[in-house]
C-alpha cells in the first residue's frame, strides 16, 4: 500500500488495486491502530536518524506538490509505502534492491509466538541472529544488508508490517521531477557529467545522513 516509482511506471503513483482490495487497503490505512504503528516507527526513524528522516519526509512533500494524487500513506509517517504479511510470515534471504541504497526500512512484527524459539531476524552480512519479539521495531538498510526471518512453531502466528520507500522516488525528485532516462536525454554534456559524478559519490552523502547530529 502507498506509492512508488519504478518497474515501467512513467511517473510516481500510488499502487493500483482492484476495487475489492482497494477498499481493504483503505480500511488498513484508516485504522487507528495501523496509524499508531506507523507513527511509532516514524518516531524511532526521526529520533535516531533525523537527517535521513528529513530527506524522506521532504521527498514525500515534493511528490505531493508535484502531483496531489500522490498521497502520504499514513499521517506523520515519512515512508511512502508499507507491506503487510499475514499469519505465518517468512522471508527468504534477500536484499531490497529497489529501495534507497543508504535508506532504512522499518519492520514491526505482530502476533502470538514465542520469540525465543522462532520468528528471529537474520542479518546475514553481519552474522547476526536476532530475537524479534512481537511489538518491537527495527530499522535496517534493507537494500544493503541481506536479511531474512525464520518461521514460528506450528499453531503460532507471526505477521509483520514493513515501511519503506523506493529509490526511484528520490531519483525522480533529484532529477527535477523526471526519470533518469529523461534527464539523461535532456541534460547538457557538462550537466550529465556532473550528474554521473554525483551518483558515483552518493554513498558519501548517505554516510553523512546516517550520522546522528553532534550535540557539541
Amino acid at each position: 500500500m502507498g506509492g512508488s516509482f519504478g518497474g515501467g511506471q512513467k511517473r510516481p503513483a500510488m499502487f493500483a488495486h482492484t476495487d475489492h482490495n482497494g477498499k481493504i487497503i483503505q480500511q488498513l490505512r484508516d485504522d487507528p491502530d495501523m496509524q499508531r504503528v506507523a507513527r511509532l516507527c516514524d518516531h524511532y526513524f526521526r529520533s535516531y536518524f533525523p537527517k535521513l528522516h528529513h530527506l524522506y519526509d521532504n521527498v514525500l512533500n515534493l511528490l505531493h506538490e508535484d502531483d496531489p494524487d500522490f498521497e502520504r500513506n499514513f499521517p506523520d509517517c515519512a515512508w511512502a509505502a508499507a507491506h503487510v504479511n499475514f499469519l505465518r510470515a517468512v522471508t527468504l534471504r534477500h536484499r531490497d534492491f529497489l529501495n534507497l541504497i543508504y535508506g532504512l526500512c522499518a519492520i514491526f512484527p505482530v502476533g502470538s509466538y514465542n520469540y525465543q524459539t522462532g520468528g528471529h531476524l537474520i542479518l546475514w552480512d553481519l552474522g547476526l541472529l536476532l530475537e524479534f519479539p512481537p511489538g518491537s521495531v527495527i530499522l535496517i538498510p534493507s537494500a544493503l544488508i541481506e536479511h531474512s526471518n525464520i518461521s514460528v512453531l506450528s499453531g503460532e502466528i507471526r505477521s509483520s508490517i514493513t515501511f519503506y520507500s523506493a529509490a526511484g522516488l528520490f531519483r525522480w525528485c533529484h532529477n527535477g521531477f523526471m526519470s533518469d532516462k529523461d534527464f539523461a536525454s535532456r541534460a547538457s554534456p557538462k550537466l550529465l557529467k556532473e550528474w554521473k559524478a554525483y551518483r558515483h559519490e552518493m554513498w558519501r552523502e548517505g554516510l553523512d545522513l546516517l550520522k546522528y547530529p553532534s550535540t557539541t
